[in-house]
């Protein structure tokens, strides 16, 4: 099945293949490159060396052991992380609790489960018309959010809540 000769043969024809690709490569790069006139028609000026100023030495510092520093960080605050359009989109609006102490059923949206339902809530998004009102910058931020990178438009949810804010109308 494994025939050493046949994989030599086939490895000397290819390198010899190479090697003649490259001897016509550069034959035609010097033939056609030869007329460009790469050669200089005036003198080369050299231009002065610039002078660097050293560089400032900074402070030695003795390096903390792994408990300092873990102590000198302990007291440091730690945010969650958010994605980045999340920070950088303004918040759709909010209520903090539903009107009427009744919030609409979100989970009627294709797309909306229990879990994102209690996630939107959470959010201060509690009716139909807060997500028909929605623009394209508060699709994202609550895309960031809810960490679903293009589900509320994907899914349309802005387009359901609309339809189900007219039938209940």
């Amino acid at each position: 099945m494994f025939n050493a000769a046949l994989m030599i043969e086939t490895a000397v024809l290819i390198f010899a293949a190479y090697l003649i690709g490259c001897v016509i490569g550069y034959g035609l790069r010097r033939v056609l490159y030869a007329a460009r006139g790469t050669h200089l028609t005036s003198p080369v000026v050299v231009a002065p060396k610039p002078v660097i100023a050293p560089a400032p030495t900074p402070e030695l510092r003795r390096p903390l052991s792994p408990a300092a520093h873990l102590a000198a960080r302990a007291n440091e605050p730690i945010d969650e992380p958010k994605p980045l359009v999340a920070r950088l989109v303004a918040r759709p609006p909010a209520l903090s609790t539903p009107r009427n102490g009744r919030a609409d059923d979100l989970k009627l949206i294709k797309g909306i489960g229990p879990k994102i339902e209690a996630s939107l809530n959470g959010l201060g998004i509690h009716h139909f018309d807060q997500i028909a009102g929605w623009t394209i910058k508060d699709a994202d931020w609550i895309d960031g959010q809810l960490a679903f990178k293009g589900r509320v438009a994907r899914e349309g949810w802005v387009e359901q809540a609309s339809r189900l804010l007219k039938a209940a109308a």
